[in-house]
């Protein structure tokens, strides 16, 4: 019996991880090409019967794309093991405000991947604010603004404030999150990473206790930290985002670690 150390729980006993959450961008795929051995050890963990799901915080591409872009890799991932903020924000909205319609500020290929949320301008119970690029204008968040002081609730896929594009730095949709958050003094619901929400939701399909679960990800910040706020263990893995200053400026001690996900495979004796 292997004890280890972990990042939300003090020590993990690893014969009882039935299941593990990964993260896909700098976890297992990097500038569009698989990491060394990240094929190899997806197949051997889903042949020793570890159930698997992946997440990750993207919007623009639904998991049955994200599906078919990871099989051109060389992964064996299907459509049903992938979680999107945008998948978790339909979760929610299944779990919280199940038979009502709410106000959809997306795109339309976003409103796509949400076929069964209603949408309607008349009392939503919520507002979905998401990344509308050009699309956010006066007319557009003066309406959200007055939903959410009518009573409904603001759900977001993410808080990212900025990105960068063609060199260049671009405003995001958390920057308008935490605009209506600060003058209705509304706390958003966050769909994506770091939100427990992502996470519940692929323990959800999982059907596991979360003491069966382990999350592995590259980024301190939504990987390991949302994993933390979900309640599940984690382990940072040494690719991606990783940087080895996070070791000693986050306290992630060497038993919280692996350097590429094919280490995965001892820790679990596979």
């Amino acid at each position: 019996m292997k004890l280890v150390s972990v990042n939300y729980l003090d020590v993990i006993d690893y014969s009882k991880i039935k299941g593990i959450i990964l993260d896909i961008d700098g976890t297992l795929v990097l500038n569009n090409l698989a990491l060394p051995g990240a094929v190899d050890a997806i197949a051997k963990l889903r042949g020793a019967g570890i159930i698997l799901q992946f997440v990750t915080n993207t919007t623009g591409r639904s998991p049955e794309q994200l599906s078919v872009m990871l099989t051109k890799l060389g992964f064996d991932i299907k459509s049903h093991e992938i979680q999107t903020s945008v998948s978790a924000c339909k979760y929610y909205i299944s779990t919280h405000f199940a038979g009502k319609s709410g106000y959809l500020a997306i795109p339309e290929a976003t409103k796509q991947m949400l076929p069964e949320v209603g949408h309607t301008e008349e009392n939503p119970a919520f507002v979905i604010l998401g990344d509308l690029d050009y699309g956010f204008n006066y007319e557009v968040l003066n309406r959200v603004f007055n939903f959410i002081r009518q009573g409904a609730q603001l759900i977001a896929f993410h808080r990212n404030p900025y990105y960068f594009k063609e060199g260049k730095t671009w405003l995001d949709s958390g920057a308008f999150t935490s605009a209506l958050e600060s003058i209705t003094q509304q706390t958003a619901v966050i769909t994506g990473k770091p939100s427990p929400t992502l996470f519940d939701s692929a323990v959800n399909v999982m059907g596991l206790l979360k003491e069966q679960v382990l999350v592995v990800g590259d980024d301190v910040d939504s990987d390991i930290q949302g994993a933390k706020n979900a309640e599940l263990a984690s382990l940072l893995v040494g690719t991606g985002k990783f940087t080895p200053e996070q070791l000693s400026k986050d306290n992630i001690s060497s038993n919280k670690f692996i350097s590429e996900i094919k280490d995965l495979l001892c820790i679990l004796d596979i």
